[in-house]
């Protein structure tokens, strides 16, 4: 392959690891990023990237197509402009990743909830089945170098994003992959900035759901009535999930503090027990649609329960970051939406029994916030005390708004503390800490590293003794 390819928001956890794909695979390779901040900075400096956080015209010189990523330019911005006026294709990394794997056999998840997880897990049962495949994941994989791979492989498995492709193409990244096998895990309202209500995230999956060939499958959340109907538009074989309905089903359960333990029925034949590094209700399930994706994909239940069994999880996904043992557990997560929030802290009152779950949570977005406001006052409900930030703008920074995060806190049922100040916010939080505390760290960008610190600050060193820390 041959072009010069320029990344805009090339620090981002995707855009990074697909310019890195790109570049292995014989592309020239170049971006600008002025939201650039480690460690994705710090990430394309050791990776050797000749990158800019300011935009110059000289820039585009000899460039074959722009790939942009969802939040990071508009369609009057300087760099697009001049790229247009040159002739220079501009498309979303989504229309690019599509165009790569078009030949491909593709395993998509697609949901509100859990794709990041459900994705990184069927690619790591093809990887550990030796199938080696290709894949696309939001964030970085534990088991993977990168979140990006790209050879050219038979299999494509790649987390389907229902928002749109570039803030230049309202399409659904997810319309760009042409899933064979798609994996349904959730429909909720979400990205109000672009979906008004429920009704309309509906349509938009069921767009997505509709495009699965006759000659393909769809694997569906039965949890959820609406997921259900949704899936049941396909034209494709449908498999289901869940707890007590569906094809497929976890049984005994066991919620450990190393994480989860279940047996998987499939029509009333219980095909094995498995171990998995992951937590929560949530994760049962995600965990089921994974098995359910690669069986259909014909990978044996020998070999799922391989892989399962050395799966090490996503970045920020209930990341343990002191011992499971240890006298104050840290986890890092990036739950934002409400669901998400109440989710983990079901988790961590499933796993660490009988122990204090104290909740930072930084909102993600004007709009999420406001719009979900009324939720975000019952997502709390089990956690015994709460510090609620600031709100990350994210692609909303900037704008006014008549919502913030003391707007979550002051309806809160459990004590609970507005903190917009990061440094006072940790100093707070180690300072009330108390032996047996299970502290979630639910937040978003600018405090990457707090889980990091809190640990630090609340536990004492761990030691080789009993294996090392999860990450």
């Amino acid at each position: 392959m041959t072009g010069h390819l320029y990344f805009i928001g090339i620090a981002g956890h995707t855009m990074r690891g697909l310019a890195l794909a790109a570049r292995d695979n014989g592309y020239t390779v170049t971006g600008l990023d002025p939201s650039a901040v480690p460690p994705g900075s710090t990430w394309l400096d050791e990776h050797g990237f000749d990158w800019a956080a300011e935009y110059e015209p000289a820039q585009l010189k000899g460039v074959t197509a722009v790939i942009v990523t969802g939040a990071h330019v508009s369609a009057d911005a300087p760099v697009i402009v001049e790229a247009r006026e040159r002739g220079i294709p501009v498309q979303s990394y989504a229309e690019f990743f599509g165009h790569l794997t078009a030949r491909a056999r593709v395993i998509a998840v697609a949901g509100t909830h859990g794709k990041t997880t459900t994705t990184a897990l069927i690619a790591w049962l093809f990887e550990s089945a030796g199938r080696r495949p290709d894949y696309l994941i939001g964030i970085q994989p534990f088991n993977f170098a990168t979140s990006v791979r790209f050879a050219g492989a038979a299999d494509v498995v790649v987390e389907a994003d229902e928002y749109q492709a570039s803030a230049l193409d309202t399409r659904s990244k997810a319309e760009y992959y042409h899933p064979d096998i798609l994996v349904l895990t959730s429909v909720e309202h979400d990205h109000p900035d672009l979906f008004p209500d429920l009704a309309s995230v509906e349509a938009r999956f069921a767009k997505i759901v509709a495009a699965v060939p006759s000659s393909g499958a769809v694997i569906a959340c039965a949890e959820a009535k609406n997921t259900v109907l949704i899936a049941s538009g396909t034209s494709a074989s449908l498999a289901t999930y869940g707890f007590k309905t569906g094809d497929f089903h976890a049984r005994n359960i066991a919620y450990l503090p190393q994480g989860l333990e279940l047996e998987v029925e499939h029509d009333g034949e219980v095909l094995g027990h498995l171990a998995v590094s992951l937590y929560g209700k949530h994760n049962a399930l995600n965990t089921l649609a994974a098995v359910a994706a690669a069986l259909q994909a014909g990978l044996s239940f020998d070999q799922i329960l391989a892989g399962v069994a050395s799966f090490k999880g996503a970045y920020r996904r209930f990341n343990l970051i002191t011992p499971a043992e240890a006298d104050i557990t840290v986890v890092d997560d990036y739950a934002h939406h409400p669901t998400e929030v109440a989710t983990t802290i079901e988790a961590a009152k499933l796993h660490f029994p009988g122990r204090r779950i104290v909740v930072i949570f930084r909102p993600h977005t004007y709009s999420r916030t406001k719009a979900l406001l009324r939720d975000y006052q019952g997502a709390f409900g089990q956690a015994n005390i709460a510090y609620i930030t600031d709100i990350e703008g994210a692609r909303e920074a900037g704008t006014q708004t008549t919502v913030s995060g003391r707007d979550i806190s002051g309806a809160l049922k459990i004590p609970a503390h507005y903190e917009p100040d990061r440094t006072q916010l940790a100093t707070r939080v180690v300072s009330d800490a108390k032996p047996g505390d299970v502290i979630l760290c639910l937040t978003v960008s600018g405090y990457d590293d707090l889980a990091e610190e809190l640990a630090h600050n609340t536990t004492k060193p761990a030691t080789d003794e009993g294996g090392g820390l999860r990450r």
